[in-house]
């Protein structure tokens, strides 16, 4: 017996629609004054008027006429502008997702000309719809099983069915604990006294465990992101990350001195550009086949980027053994910028005519607070062990 009625009209919350409304009224009054202070004379701000306009027009005209409606047999999501609308049978079933601990519900169609329907929280959460939702396949349970079933089949996995869950379980946790332990180490190996040459060492080698563990079984993956390869695949993702976020955190100035940039940086930046494809290139060659997706590609082609970008002025710096130019420059300017972290910043002079480096140096804050407007410091102009010359500012000694 059937205890719901329908059909049954879904809107957003009132609280919601009372807050939309009020960003609208805000953002129309905005407009109001910035399109005025263009007329006055201020026609700079004449698109910034127009776009709050806009904004606070269509944004409570969307969210006030939106509505879910749900029948029997079918389900209609419209607002004043759009209308999409499934029966039972067009659907092919459904997938849970979170985004930002919310949970959504996407209805997928049978036919990819048609498009799904994604029923928010508030909605998903409803009685009558999760009733109305046990009528179609749960694609999500239907990947579970079949994914379970591939790995008890698999003999590459040990001997038995059980033995071969077991692994990838095991395979799973340390990956977890590998991942943590990688952002741990990201997180402080920048802010504790630790050895110049294991900085180095661990920012070199992060991509390439990802590669050797692609290499080393056909169960690790780096750009099959969907749900359904995830449940058998061990994800690499976030190591690849990391390992590029590590760089990140060099460029934006904590421990100065590791990272130098060359003083020209086109050609650090094309040879970034041909090392990521190369390495992606090898990811793609180990990956055994794998679904390539644009989703996918574009999640390690930007990290190879940063990684390859940042090893190699890495490289450059850390192995030129090669005879630098010093210069003797005057400190005509000094200045720091806040943000998520401090950095110091020299700006300096050269009469001489033959001097190409920089004019603002980045350097530590020991220097920093050590050394006035008007004093001395010298420069090394050093020619780089990939052939990228490079500066770095010193205190001058007694000879200089």
């Amino acid at each position: 017996m059937n205890l719901f009625s329908y059909p049954k009209l879904y809107r957003a919350p009132l609280l919601l629609q009372l807050l939309v409304v009020s960003i609208g009224i805000v953002a129309c009054f905005g407009s109001a004054v910035l399109i005025s202070l263009a007329n006055n004379g201020a026609v700079e701000l004449l698109p910034f008027g127009l776009l709050f306009l806009v904004i606070g027009v269509l944004l409570p005209i969307i969210v006030l006429t939106s509505k879910l409606v749900l029948f029997e047999d079918k389900i209609k999501q419209s607002n004043l502008f759009t209308s999409r609308e499934l029966s039972l049978h067009e659907l092919q079933g459904y997938r849970r997702r979170v985004v930002k601990n919310a949970t959504m519900i996407d209805l997928l169609p049978l036919r990819p000309e048609q498009k799904k329907i994604t029923v928010t929280r508030q909605f998903a959460e409803d009685a009558q719809f999760v009733n109305w939702l046990q009528s179609i396949p749960n694609l999500d349970q239907i990947d579970e099983l079949v994914v379970a079933q591939e790995i008890e089949n698999d003999p590459s996995l040990g001997a038995t069915p059980s033995e071969r869950s077991a692994r990838i379980k095991r395979w799973r946790r340390r990956l977890t604990i590998a991942i943590y332990v990688y952002l741990a180490m990201s997180i402080g190996i920048f802010f504790t006294p630790i050895q110049r040459s294991i900085v180095v060492a661990y920012l070199l080698s992060g991509p390439w465990i990802c590669i050797g563990l692609l290499a080393y079984s056909k169960h690790f993956t780096l750009i099959e992101l969907d749900k359904a390869s995830l449940l058998k695949k061990l994800n690499l993702q976030p190591l690849l990350m990391f390992s590029a976020a590590s760089f990140c955190v060099l460029l934006i100035g904590i421990r100065p001195g590791i990272l130098v940039f060359p003083i020209d940086w086109q050609k650090p930046l094309l040879m970034a550009l041909m090392g990521s494809f190369l390495m992606t290139l090898l990811v793609l060659r180990l990956s055994r086949g794998a679904k390539l997706t644009w989703t996918g590609l574009f999640a390690i082609v930007p990290p190879f980027v940063v990684y390859v970008g940042g090893a190699l002025i890495l490289i450059n710096t850390e192995f030129d053994a090669r005879a630098s130019m010093t210069y003797r420059l005057t400190v005509v300017g000094k200045h720091l910028t806040t943000g998520r972290s401090v950095v110091n910043y020299l700006e300096v002079s050269s009469p001489r005519a033959d001097y190409r480096g920089e004019s603002t140096f980045k350097v530590s804050a020991e220097m920093y607070g050590k050394t006035h407007i008007g004093e001395h410091v010298c420069a090394s102009i050093h020619p780089g062990a990939l052939s990228m010359p490079w500066g770095n500012l010193v205190p001058c000694s007694i000879e200089q």
